[in-house]
């Protein structure tokens, strides 16, 4: 159970997230909120599970997690989410599709969750809504462009400045072997590349 003052609080960092794409009046932010659905997910639990259903946009308040998917049996770190910031596996999402990947709990954590359909009413009762989700979205699309060049083109060591500059406390929060999967290289070569870093 949630107090109403954490809710109020909570409500603050969603108005705040949103307002990084635009500006947001008091209307708008009632009508985004009064969407939400309030979920608490504890850490090594699952948000969405690959191959599952994925109709849940969730926005981030408190906590840490990351989005995992299994090929081979072999597990791929795709992405951070460190609140406060918006989760989903936004392929899947969107094109309203099994999800790719799961997203799992690194730390207890506290979201706030639209449907997608709840979603899709909201952007028919406001062309402000409907303005601020394609800036999300596009914001989203640009976001998997530049880490798709980043694959292809950066060294590892850049990658992983671009993670650290980013996520400035991760490293302490998450095992080596789950940075080493986002960078695409073995915890052995993060080693060599965090010593190279130091003595630099």
């Amino acid at each position: 159970m949630i107090s109403n003052d954490q809710r109020d609080i909570d409500h603050r960092i969603i108005r705040s997230v949103y307002e990084t794409f635009m500006p947001i009046n008091d209307e708008l932010h009632e009508l985004i909120v009064s969407k939400t659905t309030y979920v608490e997910i504890a850490k090594g639990q699952e948000f969405i599970q690959q191959g599952g259903p994925n109709d849940q946009l969730g926005l981030l308040v408190d906590g840490l997690m990351r989005s995992v998917e299994i090929i081979d049996g072999d597990d791929h770190t795709m992405i951070f989410f460190d609140a406060p910031c918006f989760v989903t596996e936004y392929v899947g999402f969107l094109r309203r599709e099994p999800s790719r990947h799961s997203i799992i709990a690194l730390e207890d954590c506290r979201l706030y969750v639209w449907s997608y359909d709840d979603l899709q009413k909201m952007y028919s009762l406001s062309k402000e809504s409907e303005r601020v989700g394609r800036l999300i979205a596009e914001c989203v699309i640009a976001d998997v462009v530049n880490d798709v060049r980043s694959f292809r083109f950066d060294t590892a060591t850049e990658r992983y400045e671009k993670l650290t500059a980013t996520f400035p406390k991760l490293v302490q929060r998450v095992p080596q072997y789950m940075i080493a999967s986002y960078l695409g290289v073995t915890p052995e070569s993060l080693s060599r590349i965090r010593a190279k870093l130091i003595k630099e």
